[in-house]
């Protein structure tokens, strides 16, 4: 049984703030793992941003993913503060 099966329907998002080591520090193996383990459940959609370990999140997302391409597809999204000027 996937994940998938035991939540509500509809795209689920990996947030990659963990990986930034915003909460604790994460060694680079546990952030490759976790990254394999969610794409080995049909996560496609993550959401990683700068600011998460200053751009780290997003390094260890690249590193996890390679070698998926060009096969396969997935989605990143980004959200970067805007000033009000």
């Amino acid at each position: 049984m996937s994940i998938r099966d035991k939540l509500i329907s509809g795209p689920l998002c990996f947030g990659s703030a963990p990986l930034g080591n915003m909460f604790r520090n994460i060694p680079e193996g546990e952030a490759a793992a976790t990254v394999d383990a969610a794409w080995q459940q049909g996560i496609r959609y993550f959401d990683t941003a700068p600011l998460y370990g200053a751009g780290l999140s997003e390094m260890r997302l690249g590193r996890a993913w390679a070698g998926r391409w060009p096969n396969t597809s997935a989605t990143s999204t980004c959200s970067v503060p805007r000033s009000a000027g």
